[in-house]
C-alpha cells in the first residue's frame, strides 16, 4: 500500500475535491463552477462565499487565460478556506463546446499561501504536460481510475 499523499499535493487536493469523468458543460464558466461548488461546500464554505470564490477564479481568468491546448488550470487565491480546494473534469471529446479543453483542473488556495499556490500550480502543470499521462487520463472511465493514475504519477 502506498503512503497517503501530502496534504498540499495535487493528488490530495483532487481526492478531497471532485473528479468528473466524462465531464461536459455548456461553457468555460459553467465548467469552473461545476468543479468548485461541491468541494467548497464540503469544506464548510457558505453558499454566498462559494459564489464569491468562483467569481474570483473567473475574474483571474480574465486577466490571462489558463487554457493551453487540451489543459485548463483556472485558479485563484482567496481567504476563508482552510486548504487547497480542487475539482478535476475530464472529457476526451471536450469539456465544453467550441473549446479545446479536455482536462480541466479548477482550484483555489488560501490567500496567505502564495508559495503553496505556486508549488501546486507548478506540480499540476508538470503533471499534465506529459502527453502519455494525458492520454491515460482521458481514457479513464471512472473517478477511481483517475485518482489511481494521479497516485501513480505522484
Amino acid at each position: 500500500m502506498s503512503a497517503s499523499p501530502a496534504a498540499g499535493s495535487l493528488t490530495a487536493a483532487v481526492e478531497r475535491g471532485v473528479v468528473r469523468v466524462p465531464y461536459s458543460t455548456v461553457d468555460f464558466q459553467t465548467a469552473v463552477r461545476g468543479l468548485l461548488v461541491s468541494p467548497l461546500l464540503a469544506c464548510g464554505v457558505s453558499p454566498s462565499r462559494v459564489d464569491e470564490i468562483v467569481d474570483c477564479v473567473l475574474k483571474r481568468e480574465e486577466s490571462g487565460s489558463t487554457c493551453s491546448g487540451p489543459i485548463a488550470l483556472p485558479h485563484g487565491r482567496t481567504g476563508g478556506i482552510p486548504t487547497i480546494v480542487a475539482g478535476l473534469g475530464i472529457n476526451r471529446d471536450g469539456v465544453y463546446p467550441g473549446g479545446s479543453t479536455r482536462v480541466m483542473l479548477a482550484f483555489v488556495t488560501p490567500q496567505d499561501a502564495a508559495a503553496e499556490h505556486l508549488r501546486f500550480l507548478s506540480a499540476a502543470a508538470k503533471t499534465f504536460r506529459d502527453s502519455a499521462f494525458l492520454d491515460r487520463l482521458q481514457a479513464a472511465a471512472t473517478p477511481e481510475e483517475v485518482l489511481a493514475l494521479l497516485r501513480d504519477a505522484g
